[in-house]
């Protein structure tokens, strides 16, 4: 049989590992840590303080006769398809890359220390409740939410926060004794245009003040003042801050597989890392031209599992990036590579489609639910739901 090495046992990883058959292929996740966590629940730890569990052991979401290595993967060489990690080396047939993203705010000077201090919501759990704690504390001032780099995991997560924010400081009363600033490096608040008809109305109408191209360049913590690239100004009082995120950490034989930000160059349809056949790259770790989000690793996991398995599979770059917009409303984020964004008007039904997939997911990544979301995800194709809702003009 041949070998299968799956390297992240995130959701990308896991769904691929789980729709490849044992019996055809000898199977092996390896993820340095022994938990998998429901990271799109950072948002309602950081910004409601939620304690639900949102973690599992990895190898309990594997199925039966799929190995599971706990180790650290150093070193990738895809000519002699090797893998060497603390602990040994492993050879493969077929390797998927799916480490996802790591944050990394050591090249902007101040931003470690604000992260450190006041977490965020986009690393990991500690940090998510550190925030939720700043937040907690909070008794007026600027609060300033900051996407410190264009790219970032899950596209709708800064407005998220700051619609999560303003809901969170109106409820408790003290939002008039706040300013709430929502600071951007792109044009708009929102980045596809037809989303941003949607969510550019709502922060205005919330009282949210919109910063846009401001770039990040450093932090004056001494003065409380986060100082950008073409230097404007922003006075702090609580400042959340989206780290710029990076590709992998993993020393490859070929650095040119590499873009500048270590994400993977990969092929857009086939998710193969460029110049190689038995070679993938799932998920965030890419640099595939679509969202990094849930939704495209699972879709590109079962692509790759389907062209492992010899199949003629291509990946159509569909993202369906479920949108929290506050106070009970919510709204997915629907295109693909032929399809721009979908101005999908808000509801309540679709906030609750949200919230639940913490409880489906854990089923979502063994393959129990793929039935439902084959037929979701035909019912609400790009060209079908343009049909319905176009965008307006300008």
């Amino acid at each position: 049989m041949k070998n299968v090495l799956v390297v992240g046992g995130g959701g990308g990883g896991v769904i691929l590992a789980n729709s490849l058959d044992p019996d055809k292929y000898n199977i092996t996740v390896i993820d340095r840590d022994m938990y998998h966590y429901y990271q799109p629940w950072f948002l309602y730890i950081a910004f409601n303080g939620s304690r639900r569990k949102i973690w599992r052991r990895i190898d309990d979401l594997l199925k039966s006769g799929i190995k599971f290595v706990n180790d650290t993967v150093n070193e990738i060489d895809l000519d002699n398809r090797t893998v060497k990690t603390g602990r040994g080396n492993y050879n493969y047939d077929y390797i998927a890359v799916a480490t996802g993203t790591y944050p990394d705010p050591n090249g902007i000077t101040g931003l470690k220390e604000i992260n450190d201090e006041y977490g965020n919501y986009h690393s990991n759990l500690e940090n998510a409740r550190k925030l939720w704690n700043k937040i907690s504390e909070f008794k007026g001032g600027n609060a300033v939410l900051l996407q410190a780099s264009p790219t970032c995991k899950c596209p709708p997560s800064p407005s998220e926060g700051i619609f999560l924010l303003e809901e969170y400081l109106n409820k408790i009363g003290i939002k008039n004794k706040s300013k709430l600033i929502f600071a951007t490096p792109y044009p708009r608040p929102y980045p596809a245009e037809p989303m941003n008809r949607i969510v550019e109305p709502m922060m205005r109408e919330r009282g949210i003040e919109i910063i846009t191209f401001f770039n990040l360049d450093s932090i004056d913590i001494k003065n409380k003042t986060l100082i950008s690239l073409e230097g404007d100004s922003i006075k702090y009082d609580l400042p959340i801050i989206i780290p710029p995120c990076r590709g992998t950490d993993i020393k490859f034989n070929n650095e040119k597989v590499l873009d500048n930000d270590r994400f993977i160059k990969a092929d857009k349809y086939t998710m193969r890392i460029e110049g190689y056949d038995d070679a993938f790259a799932i998920g965030d770790v890419s640099n595939l031209p679509t969202s990094k989000s849930g939704v495209t690793a699972h879709l590109e996991a079962k692509v790759v599992a389907d062209i492992i398995d010899g199949k003629d599979s291509k990946f159509d770059g569909r993202i369906n990036c479920p949108f929290d917009l506050g106070y009970g409303k919510g709204t997915f984020v629907i295109a693909d590579y032929n399809h721009p964004v979908i101005p999908y008007p808000p509801t309540e039904f679709k906030h609750f489609m949200k919230l639940s997939m913490a409880d489906i997911y854990w089923w979502t990544l063994k393959g129990y639910l793929d039935f439902v979301f084959d037929i979701y995800f035909e019912y609400t194709k790009p060209e079908k739901l343009l049909k319905t809702y176009r965008p307006v003009e300008a």
